[in-house]
């Protein structure tokens, strides 16, 4: 491409500027191409130059990277093309509003415990020890869940389809949901016996499968891209190190749906 064609839009830059203001280094931008996630055009001169188009995808890729995972698998998440530049920014406000508000959470019972400890002279074990579950330990579980869960989200569920979601109070790992932990829970007592086809198993899978039609409205189109979800989801090495549920546990549930089916306990999908 030449320099004259490079000024007729925006200004195109050249990757030592890129890395500057991405805040990423050359090396960086470098292995970014070797794997296929963008692809610097060329001036008449042969410089590496990144115009709007090359830094969306840049912006795309580092926030993905953010989120925890290799660049292996942001390739294979933006192989089937990523979601459009205002959902994506969406996306990445709704983790970052989070966290701060975390952040905030956490500040604010730092302070408390300051203040206690200032006017009573000492904090109890129960004080230290809530103090510690509520600002470090459940968090990063949370953060990690929720970086994971929301790359795939964006790939299959519309703007609309986040809509019904929200409306219908799901959050999906943006927040603890005592729910499904007791369903998850329940269900890795289930599969030590193996039998997805017994009563148990059956009635484990109406209650949550109405969870997930709770979520969904009961819409096929929207269960199917869920489920599509989960699946994808579970995939993630990021997201099976911290989850409690897995892949497996998904096959189990498959089969207990199955199962419900054929007992008529559960309609057929698509039926109501």
């Amino acid at each position: 491409m030449k320099d004259s064609t490079l000024a007729k839009t925006e200004p195109y830059l050249r990757s030592a500027e890129v890395a500057r203001r991405l805040g990423v280094s050359g090396k960086a931008l470098r292995l970014y191409e070797a794997h296929r996630l963008v692809r610097a055009e060329r001036t008449a001169a042969g410089w590496r130059v990144y115009g709007p188009d090359q830094i969306s995808r840049l912006h795309q890729v580092i926030a993905l990277k953010s989120f925890g995972f290799s660049l292996s698998r942001v390739a294979e998440l933006l192989a089937g093309g990523p979601p459009d530049l205002a959902t994506f920014l969406e996306l990445h406000e709704q983790v970052l509003r989070r966290e701060a508000k975390r952040v905030g959470e956490a500040l604010r019972l730092l302070s408390a415990a300051r203040a206690k400890l200032a006017q009573q002279g000492g904090l109890s074990s129960d004080d230290l020890m809530n103090l510690t579950k509520e600002t470090a330990m459940t968090d990063k579980r949370t953060d990690d869940l929720s970086a994971a869960y929301e790359a795939v989200a964006a790939k299959h569920f519309s703007p609309a389809d986040q809509a019904t979601l929200d409306a219908n109070g799901y959050r999906g790992m943006s927040q603890p949901d005592t729910d499904w932990e007791a369903l998850h829970e329940e269900a890795a007592r289930l599969m030590k016996t193996g039998n997805a086809c017994s009563p148990e198993a059956v009635d484990f899978v109406r209650r949550w499968m109405e969870k997930v039609f709770e979520a969904t409205g009961g819409d096929p189109a929207l269960t199917r891209k869920m489920k599509a979800v989960a699946r994808e989801t579970h995939q993630q090495p990021a997201f099976a190190a911290v989850s409690s549920s897995s892949s497996e546990m998904m096959d189990f549930v498959a089969r207990a749906y199955g199962a419900a089916i054929a007992a008529g306990v559960m309609p057929k999908p698509d039926e109501g």
